[in-house]
């Protein structure tokens, strides 16, 4: 767009002082002959520019004028440059922004921000074997194409994988993104309500030409608090105490156990409530570790599964099988 492009001559004019023709179009990347009109267009517009011929020549504001179109401080720029370098991959839009926006910053501020940048690395790929089936897929493919169609309004045929139902196609109404921890999620209403899909489980994407009146009351935040809540619920069904070792608590967690932490005893150990979806997906989780675990008055169902989960290890891998028990 020529307004955008005529903010960012402006503010190439307030950074480097005096910027020819050529120079504007390699920047721009536009041609020279573009970079020209634009900068009568500024002129005409009223902005006090003017040209100089000859050696050390090119066009600068009138008097060293200068236009405060970023209005912001050192601690924010270095603040922005560096959630912008932690963002990893980005849009060529998004890299254009942000190369327009450090032109804009005065010397000291400007330098102050390249050096953030460059202080923070994001690294998007996956720990060991790229094939393997835990490494993750690029998990904002999606946003430019969803964003686009929540502006406009548009439905999406959205193509969708889940590991129960597999893949399968919907019409939803998209409203909002949301990045969560890293992973993004569309919030879209559906035949069946107000729904969230992770952009790493979406498999195509294709704007319909169907338009739709988004909801007066809808607010994303107050929305995706009533998701997460809805979904935290729903996740600890299931809920048992338990007395768990000091180094047991990371592991659960990093499992995917919701676990809160009520009280640490005098030998170290932790009062906790463990929460899952159900007993199957709670038993296989506490099995590989529930030497440091003590249950109190677990539900049937789980000593049951973990139970049936001993005899099965037993009878694969025990006596009669060519497995030696220890001995100390």
């Amino acid at each position: 767009m020529r307004a955008d492009r005529l903010v960012a001559t402006l503010l190439l004019l307030q950074s480097k002082g005096t910027i020819t023709a050529a120079q504007l179009a390699e920047e721009l990347e536009i041609s020279e002959r573009t970079a020209r009109r634009d900068l009568d267009a500024l002129g005409a517009a009223g902005v006090p520019i003017y040209s100089q011929r000859g050696r050390g020549g090119g066009w600068r504001l009138v008097g060293g004028a200068r236009t405060d179109l970023t209005g912001l401080h050192s601690p924010e720029a270095r603040a922005l440059m560096t959630m912008a370098a932690a963002t990893g991959q980005a849009t060529p839009a998004f890299s254009s922004a942000v190369r327009k926006l450090m032109q804009a910053l005065p010397d000291p501020v400007r330098m102050e921000a390249e050096r953030a940048a460059q202080s923070v690395l994001a690294d998007d790929s996956g720990w060991g074997n790229p094939n393997s089936l835990l490494a993750e897929s690029n998990k904002d493919y999606w946003v430019e194409p969803l964003q686009s169609a929540v502006m406009a309004s548009v439905e999406v045929d959205l193509r969708y994988n889940t590991p129960r139902k597999g893949v399968s196609n919907r019409i939803v109404q998209p409203y909002g993104l949301v990045i969560k921890r890293g992973t993004w999620y569309l919030l879209a209403q559906t035949a069946v309500g107000m729904r969230s899909f992770r952009l790493d489980r979406v498999v195509a994407v294709s704007p319909t030409t169907t338009t739709f009146t988004p909801r007066d009351d809808f607010d994303l935040e107050t929305e995706w608090q009533a998701i997460t809540a809805s979904y935290t619920e729903q996740s600890s069904q299931l809920r048992v105490t338990a007395i768990a070792a000091n180094d047991a608590l990371g592991i659960l967690r990093g499992m995917g156990v919701e676990t809160t932490a009520v009280m640490q005893r005098s030998d170290g150990r932790w009062d906790v409530t463990l929460g899952s979806w159900n007993a199957e997906i709670l038993a296989a989780k506490l099995a590989g570790i529930i030497s440091r675990i003590e249950l109190v008055d677990p539900p049937t169902e789980l000593t049951q599964r973990l139970l049936e989960m001993g005899t099965e290890l037993t009878a694969r891998f025990g006596a009669g099988q060519g497995v030696q028990a220890p001995t100390d």
